[in-house]
């Protein structure tokens, strides 16, 4: 494994664009404009890319949803034509939903997530997590009672797509269908994922699940096999057939309130490596390595990078034998990265692998050179929760979109509701590499409102494992927000 640090060669420049001063959002004026157009938002307005999507587009229209008001799922469409937003809309309005056993305003993880299905109504999905490790939920689902319309009203759909879902990442895949990969059950469990012809109806899942990191493990003779978990993402090809999944290692030490009594004093739970020894690492962040598998869908196999098919579903060892494509060597990998695809349509990998805290790191990208995963560090952020966004540009460059930031490091949440309890940054840095991922400078800083913080960059889904490369969103906040006041924003980059 080679290692390269790379430092600014260019000099940037800042954008500031104010928000508004009404709870309306204000239409953008001219070209290149970050528009605020939700001030409702709890924290994880947005999801990081592993709950996605949170916008797709149709034709000129965008569709976005967000956990606003209450935690509650909320919508609204963007004309890319006129550069015009619909009025917001509250999806649960007037339909009989359970939200209050669903703790939406408690529990981070009931962001929505959006698609279109093949009659083209706009369906969402939300709720989709309890407060423990084991509960099980199945999601609540609502659709759009006219095609491609938001405000034509929405009806709840009460069958369920799985008994149990988290993390639901829905993608478009060949010949029309539709695709959600998830997590089944709580923090142990497996990840699997089912395909719909329609994006409505008819989920079928695979014999076997993906990945259950603990499956057939007992205590007594392997403790990390026992308490091991898994975290993914996954995008699909660009042709539809096959399902890219990145994952890292969750250590599950902890948690005693949910583990059987005859387990809560085992000798085995110590960390993997002694790299912070003494340094207070949350449990939610004790998350290690790198692995990768591709399912093809059509036959349900599951193949590492060399094309060798994988036993499912993959647990830990086999991960560690036949999918592991980086060991941190003890660094955290708190989040799962974002992918995308060389020139040959080989995978590479984004995100925040920590530095020399448990709480700070580097964004780093992985990739498939001469014969060996190289890892090239690009820029410091402050919290190894910061977001980021990696895909090719208009003009053939590599280009990240990351958020970074000089004062926040630990950020132990205040409780569930805290929106600054998850990692933030002041300001977005656009990084560009004009040689494949070699070498990378600094084009653009972004600092939408100077003194507020931001967080979870989204990708607009444009179709088969492909989104916008020139429309993005984001959250922010004003550091002494009180939950529900958090800004959604729209970054419209067209020129």
């Amino acid at each position: 494994m080679r290692l390269q640090q790379l430092l600014p060669k260019c000099v940037a420049f800042v954008v500031l664009v104010a928000l508004a001063g009404c709870a309306t959002p204000r239409n953008p004026a001219s070209h290149d404009q970050i528009v605020a157009f939700a001030r409702d938002g709890q924290v994880k307005m947005f999801y990081d890319m592993r709950m996605h999507p949170s916008a797709v587009q149709h034709g000129n229209m965008i569709y976005i949803a967000w956990r606003g008001t209450a935690g509650l799922p909320q919508a609204i469409s963007y004309d890319l034509a006129s550069r015009r937003f619909s009025s917001q809309v509250s999806i649960f309005e007037g339909l009989e939903y359970d939200t209050a056993s669903r703790v939406y305003a408690a529990d981070q993880h009931t962001t929505p997530v959006i698609w279109r299905d093949a009659d083209g109504h706009l369906e969402i999905l939300a709720g989709c997590y309890g407060l423990k490790s084991f509960e099980v939920t199945a999601c609540d689902r609502a659709r759009t009672m006219e095609a491609g319309d938001i405000d034509s009203g929405w009806e709840r759909i009460a069958a369920p797509i799985a008994p149990s879902i988290n993390y639901a990442k829905v993608m478009e895949v060949a010949g029309g269908g539709t695709a959600i990969f998830y997590r089944n059950g709580g923090h142990l469990g497996s990840w699997t994922y089912r395909v719909s012809p329609d994006g409505y109806s008819g989920w079928e899942a695979p014999e076997r699940d993906v990945i259950d990191m603990n499956f057939g493990a007992h205590p007594d003779q392997s403790c990390f096999d026992f308490y091991a978990g898994s975290y993914s993402n996954a995008r699909m090809s660009p042709d539809g057939l096959t399902m890219h999944i990145a994952f890292v290692w969750q250590q599950e030490f902890g948690s005693l309130d949910v583990w059987p009594p005859e387990l809560a004093d085992n000798d085995c739970r110590v960390p993997p490596s002694v790299l912070y020894s003494g340094a207070n690492v949350p449990q939610g962040r004790t998350r290690y390595n790198l692995y990768y598998l591709g399912v093809d869908l059509a036959s349900g196999i599951a193949s590492n990078v060399r094309g060798e098919q994988l036993t499912m579903p993959v647990t830990r060892s086999i991960a560690d034998r036949e999918a592991q494509i980086l060991d941190t060597g003890g660094r955290l990998f708190t989040v799962p990265p974002t992918i995308h695809f060389d020139a040959d349509g080989t995978p590479r990998f984004f995100g925040v692998i920590s530095g020399e805290s448990p709480n700070s790191g580097w964004f780093t990208q992985v990739r498939f050179v001469d014969g060996d995963w190289r890892e090239t560090r690009i820029v410091h952020t402050s919290n190894v929760w910061n977001a980021s966004l990696v895909d090719w540009d208009a003009e053939g460059n590599l280009r990240a979109l990351v958020i970074v930031g000089d004062g926040e490091e630990e950020a132990a949440p205040a409780g569930p509701t805290d929106l600054n309890g998850f990692g933030w940054g002041e300001r977005i840095e656009e990084w560009v590499s004009a040689d494949d991922g070699t070498n990378w400078s600094r084009r653009r800083v972004i600092v939408p409102q100077p003194g507020m913080r931001f967080q979870n960059l989204r990708a607009v889904s444009t179709g088969m494992g492909s989104y916008s490369n020139e429309v993005f969103l984001f959250y922010g906040w004003n550091a002494d927000a009180s939950p529900g006041e958090g800004v959604a924003f729209l970054w419209d980059d067209r020129r």
